[in-house]
């Protein structure tokens, strides 16, 4: 039996992330926000997870289109 890889979720987190942006611009923020309270609502441990790390990756998106790429935060 083959030996299971593991897989970085952040790439899956960032497709979702980029559509939510493309789609909604800056209010896929809001809207992940909202996700992540019904879920917490709804003692969903695992969809928490997962809108959390789409959030994460919404507000990473965020920072790189308003920060120029030649900028750097200290």
């Amino acid at each position: 039996m083959p030996e299971l890889q593991s897989f970085d979720t952040n790439v899956y987190f960032r497709v979702v992330a980029d559509n939510l942006l493309k789609n909604f611009g800056e209010r896929a923020l809001t809207y992940a926000e909202g996700a992540l309270q019904k879920m917490r609502d709804m003692g969903d441990d695992e969809g928490f997870e997962l809108w959390r790390g789409v959030h994460g990756q919404i507000e990473e998106r965020i920072v790189e289109i308003v920060r120029p790429t030649n900028e750097t935060l200290h």
